[in-house]
């Protein structure tokens, strides 16, 4: 998963140095696990009872001591996370704080609590982007899916107050088998309300809840493959659709990514980290460890740990010597999430890869298909 967005060549260009220098240019800060919603794939949400169990969340003042050790060794982006980061207790606190730091400051939220305190809040101390998830088009949907029966409406409240504000929104879509017919309305949706939608087709197993593999909610792999390629048909004008595709698949021609046999090839452990609501670093929040504890060490140990563990992660050999590994998203991460081994395939990775490179070849002009398919010929099994 991305740990801190890039949005210009600008940062791409940073994230390069910082990746080669091991430089921690971003990160999350996940601030609380506890959520007003219930979401069947969530992979994070625990109850405050679960909460105080676990020791309770991390007070806001640590968590600005962290950051400025942070800014110290290099951090330009923090994006704020949770559960429902907006439930955490001295939220306002921590952020206006943050906001004086000379720190780009993104926020994931689900939306529903955006009211026009909390829109004027941000309005005044700024906001590099918040990114919201749009479940579905309706309250029903929102109920089903979310157990929240008003869902929709609250976020469209949300969203309409910060965009009146001028703060950046970008809507995420989590697609599952109870929202995926709205896909094309999620995406008239989002122009209607003035922002844009990422669709998310991949659904990461919950291993911090203890879920692997094909226990969680999500599609059969093979229609996750083709939703892929008819979000990119929802994403272009039909002119830019079969470019998109093309652009695509030109990662058949790039070096592998997974050339090395060790470490992430991802920015977590480079030059990105994940903080826990427990106040423990690891290098991907969809990993349970590597961790260490910020509340008995310095950000910058944590940091250097981190780096020298992440390059220990071994690579799966098989996923390393696939000629799709470009267009895919395997990783030891996802090995793990759906084995529970990093050295062995994630099947269902595999099969969405292969349904949604065999219908973007299939929907090009069949003057460009040579290259790929050339490209392809030891994939037995693709046509």
């Amino acid at each position: 998963m991305e740990l801190y967005s890039i949005v210009s060549p600008t940062e791409y260009q940073l994230r390069r140095k910082a990746n080669a220098q091991r430089i921690p240019l971003g990160g999350n800060l996940e601030l609380t696990p506890v959520c007003n919603m219930d979401c069947k794939m969530c992979y994070v949400r625990k109850s405050p009872e679960d909460v105080a169990k676990g020791g309770g969340l991390v007070p806001w003042q640590k968590w600005l001591s962290v950051v400025e050790e942070a800014v110290e060794e290099g951090l330009l982006f923090l994006l704020l996370t949770g559960g429902e980061p907006l439930l955490y207790p001295g939220f306002r606190e921590l952020y206006h704080a943050l906001s004086r730091l000379g720190i780009f400051l993104s926020v994931n939220t689900n939306g529903t609590l955006l009211d026009e305190e909390w829109a004027d809040f941000f309005a005044e101390h700024g906001c590099r982007r918040f990114s919201i998830t749009l479940y579905g088009k309706d309250n029903a949907t929102y109920d089903e899916l979310c157990r929240n029966p008003k869902g929709f409406d609250q976020v469209k409240r949300g969203v309409r107050l910060l965009v009146e504000r001028n703060i950046p929104v970008r809507l995420t879509y989590s697609a599952t088998p109870h929202n995926i017919d709205q896909m094309q309305e999620l995406f008239e949706i989002a122009k209607e309300w003035g922002t844009t939608l990422s669709p998310t087709l991949y659904m990461f197993p919950g291993v911090r809840r203890g879920i692997y593999g094909e226990e969680q909610v999500r599609m059969d792999a093979h229609r996750a493959g083709k939703e892929v390629v008819r979000s990119y048909r929802l994403a272009n004008p039909e002119t830019d659709f079969s470019l998109a595709c093309e652009q695509t698949l030109d990662g058949l021609f790039l070096p592998p990514k997974l050339a090395r046999t060790d470490g992430l090839r991802c920015q977590a452990g480079r030059s990105g980290f994940w903080m826990n609501w427990k106040g423990e670093m690891t290098p991907c929040g969809m990993m349970e460890g590597p961790a260490i504890s910020l509340k008995e060490h310095g950000f910058g140990e944590c940091w250097r740990w981190i780096v020298e563990q992440t390059k220990q992660i071994p690579v799966c050999t098989e996923c390393r010597e696939c000629s799709m590994q470009n267009l895919c998203q395997t990783c030891p991460a996802a090995c793990i999430g759906e084995n529970r081994d990093a050295n062995v395939k994630p099947e269902y990775i595999c099969t969405m890869t292969k349904e949604m490179v065999r219908e973007m070849v299939e929907e090009l002009p069949e003057e460009k298909r040579g290259k790929y398919l050339e490209a392809l010929k030891n994939e037995k099994d693709l046509f």
